[in-house]
């Protein structure tokens, strides 16, 4: 069956419904209020920043819902006035703004429209009065005036301008007027057609339109939301030290995992308005809970990718005439490449067309999205650039932490665009696999897993590379076993050494209200990753073991390794010691004996490797401050544990684990976590992970 057979055209066949913003319009509802308190600051001549307009901005990004949030903004500050908003309330100048607000008015303005008239043909600012002009006649389905017309009764004035369009609208002069200026990058091409300001040999159309913008705030009871994304529009941009003006972004957060089972509950085939969206597409064995968590995987909550999804699954489902039956076949559906390539068609030829620096970001981004490593929108990659406008280049979504903070999400639904890249390094391949192997719920940032995920990517690096490294020669002398693999091994693959990275359940506190598609039992992980069909490894409440496991199999002969990495100890002041050392033993290698290695002695062996970067006194003293393997019958921690036949267990002195991870990043890694499980945003920022990428670099 050919892509356009199986999955039709893709058209809107539903009306999906806004959910999941109560956030975000607390966010924009204070920004509006902090300009109503603020006004008059605004007539004063001062160029002082508690002086500036605050204009809510959304940086444009397919699929983040920016257009609808602000048409149904009012709308979601009704919905929300009794749950998030009653908090913002309490304070009694607020409960009088949110009282007028909840009988605002908005008025809804493309941009996309904005084009010179006469008699002002190059007049940005008359272009602009007469959009707003004709968007409230549209919006109120009344005739026009023509431009020629319209100049002579509503002069370049806010105080003629706003008054007429209240009287369009039908409301009175202390009524709140919220204009939404929607796609405002449309000044990036269509500047040249009027006369604008220019500084340095420079034309900028944001200084005139937000010096517009500010005249008309001016006035009172009148209030602006923007919302677009331009090259020429930075995050501490011109725009605003010239006008006066500050841009408060809008961050519009994904949908969880509840929030898409409310969006599949609520929306409605427009055919059949009594049909609901999740009834079409589960039967009674696949419920919508599941289809949820497969779309949160697939999509990672962005609400125009979800959108398009589902869409593209209902036209499947209404072609085939049946319902998806269970969550697998669902989830086969949306891993096929023509569903992926349909769904993120606007993407393609942004990615295609990316200009080289760009491109070289992308293994960072890759990194960052894969261990949720924060970013502040003042970040900066360069003199001229910001990390927060190439994420939006690259077309990926910014989850929002807090109002400056971000992080860079992924969808899964990507990847196989980004694959096609032919000048793909391997470290972006190898990050792209874990990327496409993790559902989006279970990313953990904390240092155990930043700190486990560049180790084990360090090792397939290292087992992979045809260039002769210190590492791969240290555990040939070690490891008979090693010698004799005859190692590099060829294509390797993310499946069999990040399996197990993020997997855990002392995750985020809102991810343990919530289910995720995700294996969380060590035998099904380690059959589905490994092909070892009988081994189970005993799990404890926060502790698994090991941290990273890998498959080998020997180029020239039948033989299996299987590898287990344990990151032990990692910045504890008293190091890890013997008893550490021997519970990890304990843990991989005698299960792993047991159930598999005492029938397959001739194929399989087992070896677990101990990483860690402080051992404890008595144990380097024993190693004599060397790395150290040991094999099959040698007894260890004064006797209390022998290594089973065809295993050996392999600890790695703290001067070896630098040939993993060297000096600098390990520094690193410790001050950014060194109060906490969890990552001090100051301190784990972009130097680190341009050192880290560097580092992997290195060995290409």
């Amino acid at each position: 069956m050919s892509l356009g057979e199986k999955w039709g055209v893709l058209r809107d066949t539903f009306e999906p419904i806004v959910v999941d913003r109560e956030d975000d319009v607390y966010h924009v509802t204070d920004t509006l209020c902090e300009l109503y308190r603020n006004r008059r600051q605004l007539r004063v001549e001062t160029t002082g920043l508690n002086y500036r307009l605050s204009v809510p901005f959304a940086p444009h990004l397919f699929g983040s819902g920016k257009t609808t949030f602000c048409r149904s903004y009012l709308e979601l500050v009704q919905r929300f006035r009794e749950t998030s908003l009653s908090s913002f309330a309490l304070e009694g100048s607020r409960k009088e703004f949110l009282d007028k607000l909840r009988e605002a008015v908005l008025l809804y303005v493309d941009l996309t429209e904005l084009k010179p008239t006469e008699p002002k043909e190059k007049s940005l600012e008359w272009a602009v009065y007469y959009l707003l002009y004709r968007s409230a006649c549209k919006q109120k389905g009344l005739s026009l005036m023509s431009p020629q017309d319209a100049y002579k009764k509503i002069p370049l004035l806010p105080e003629f301008l706003l008054p007429e369009l209240r009287k369009i609208l039908g409301i009175s002069s202390d009524q709140f007027l919220l204009v939404a200026f929607d796609e405002v990058g449309v000044l990036d091409t269509r500047g040249q057609y009027f006369d604008l300001e220019v500084n340095d040999g420079r034309v900028r159309p944001y200084n005139d339109f937000f010096g517009i913008v500010r005249g008309l705030c001016k006035e009172d009871n009148v209030f602006f939301i923007v919302v677009g994304k331009s090259k020429g529009l930075s995050i501490k941009n011109y725009v605003a030290s010239v006008s006066k003006v500050l841009l408060h972004f809008i961050s519009l957060s994904p949908l969880s995992w509840s929030s898409i089972v409310e969006f599949l509950e609520k929306s409605h085939l427009k055919v059949q308005t009594q049909s609901r969206v999740c009834d079409i597409l589960c039967s009674p064995s696949f419920s919508v809970n599941e289809l949820a968590e497969a779309l949160l995987e697939y999509t990672g909550g962005v609400p125009g990718l979800l959108t398009r999804a589902v869409n593209m699954l209902l036209n499947y489902v209404q072609t085939r005439g049946q319902p998806f039956m269970l969550k697998d076949e669902c989830l086969s559906c949306m891993k096929e490449d023509g569903f992926r390539t349909v769904c993120s068609d606007p993407f393609v030829t942004r990615i295609s067309t990316l200009d080289e620096d760009t491109r070289n970001l992308l293994d960072m981004l890759l990194m960052m999205a894969l261990y949720r490593i924060p970013f502040n929108v003042n970040d900066r990659l360069n003199s001229g650039s910001y990390l927060f406008d190439a994420v939006t280049e690259m077309g990926l979504y910014r989850h929002p932490i807090d109002i400056n903070t971000f992080q860079v999400l992924f969808p899964k639904v990507f990847i196989g665009i980004f694959e096609e890249l032919t000048s793909l390094s391997l470290l972006e391949r190898i990050l792209l696999g874990s990327l496409n192997i993790e559902p989006v719920d279970c990313f953990f940032a904390s240092k155990c897993r930043v700190f486990e995920g560049i180790v084990a990517m360090r090792l397939v690096w290292i087992l992979s590379s045809k260039v002769r490294n210190e590492f791969r020669e240290l555990l040939g002398r070690l490891s008979a076993i090693w010698k004799d693999m005859k190692l590099p091994i060829n294509g390797p693959s993310p499946l069999h050494y990040m399996m197990s990275v993020s997997r855990g359940e002392a995750r985020s506190e809102s991810n343990k209200e919530r289910k995720t598609y995700a294996s969380n039992e060590w035998n099904e992980i380690i059959h589905g990753a490994l092909g070892f069909d009988k081994v189970y490894i005993p799990k404890e409440a926060n502790s698994y073991s090991p941290d990273i496991m890998f498959k080998l199999q020997s180029p020239v002969k039948l033989k299996f390794l299987m590898v287990g990495v344990a990151c032990k100890g990692r910045w504890k002041s008293e190091g890890i010691g013997w008893s550490d050392i021997i519970e990890e033993a304990k843990k991989f290698l005698k299960p792993v004996y047991d159930q598999v290695l005492s029938q397959a002695l001739e194929f399989y062996h087992c070896m677990l490797i101990i990483v860690s970067t402080r051992l404890a006194l008595n144990v380097t003293s024993e190693l004599g401050n060397q790395s150290r393997c040991y094999t099959s019958g040698m007894r260890i921690g004064g006797n209390s544990f022998e290594i089973p036949p065809n295993c050996e267990l392999v600890i790695l002195c703290e001067s070896d684990v630098e040939m993993l991870i060297d000096r600098e990043i390990l520094n690193g890694l410790e001050r950014a976590f060194s109060t906490s499980d969890r990552p001090v945003l100051k301190n784990f920022g972009l130097g680190l992970v341009q050192r880290v990428r560097h580092s992997f670099m290195s060995w290409q």
